[in-house]
């Protein structure tokens, strides 16, 4: 097989698998790791997939903005699940930040009703929901609501922010990328995202699988400028795998 050929099926195997290994693709095409490597580096700088440790990534951007209806019943179950894991960690007396977005809708839905805690919030749907929990305090930090995500942002959420520090904080996000970190379409949010993470002990990621290898607008962090990522059990063992390598905890829950 020629050169070009070969790396024209290595970009299939990428879009249907999504990740893959160049110890796997050496054997598939019955050549030197050293070639994979040639092949996946020259892939890489033209821009048709990302490289990680020990193989590669499909490289997608996020062109457009779902908005948070339209992303309600997307991979529900992973979301409860993830959402389920995320809140057993609020503990009693804890200041807890919870970012917009539909997955942290379900730690909301899923928080421990024996103990009593503040949470902070910049989402006026996650405020009206936490305002039904006896045991929450509810702080809402206002701003400029965008309507396509029901997220307060702005110089308001900055003057908001300040002075206050959380003990954790739960953030989603539309895209994680090893190259490009967290992002989401708006960059408005991705600055008070970002100032949250400042102001908070430890930070908690919380995204189905499907956000990975996702690169949107806005940047809100390096994956490293985070303490924990949950994920549910789709998430592709070879990528959990380079994630590792960036000094975070990986926690995958079973859906």
């Amino acid at each position: 097989m020629l050169t070009g050929q070969r790396r024209q099926v290595i970009l299939e195997h990428v879009q249907s698998y999504k990740a893959v290994k160049t110890s796997e693709l050496s054997e598939t095409f019955a050549v030197s790791p050293m070639t994979i490597r040639n092949d996946l580096n020259a892939l890489a700088e033209q821009g048709q997939l990302v490289r990680v440790h020990g193989g590669a990534i499909m490289r997608q951007w996020l062109t457009t903005e779902p908005s948070y209806d339209d992303k309600t019943d997307i991979n529900r179950s992973e979301k409860e699940a993830i959402g389920r894991e995320a809140a057993a960690l609020v503990e009693e007396g804890m200041a807890v930040f919870i970012g917009n977005g539909t997955t942290t809708m379900q730690i909301i839905r899923h928080l421990p009703t024996d103990r009593h805690f503040r949470v902070f919030t910049n989402a006026l749907n996650h405020s009206l929901e936490v305002n039904q929990l006896p045991q929450a305090k509810v702080f809402v930090v206002g701003g400029y609501l965008r309507e396509v995500s029901l997220a307060m942002v702005g110089r308001l959420a900055h003057q908001a922010l300040k002075g206050v520090y959380f003990d954790l904080a739960f953030l989603g996000a539309n895209g994680i990328s090893i190259d490009h970190g967290l992002t989401v379409p708006s960059l408005e949010e991705a600055e008070t995202a970002a100032e949250v993470i400042d102001h908070s002990q430890r930070t908690i990621v919380v995204a189905d699988h499907t956000k990975f290898g996702i690169v949107a607008h806005g940047k809100i962090a390096d994956i490293s400028d985070v303490d924990v990522i949950i994920t549910d059990s789709g998430l592709d063992p070879r990528l959990m795998n380079s994630l590792s390598n960036l000094d975070v905890e990986i926690n995958t829950v079973m859906v």
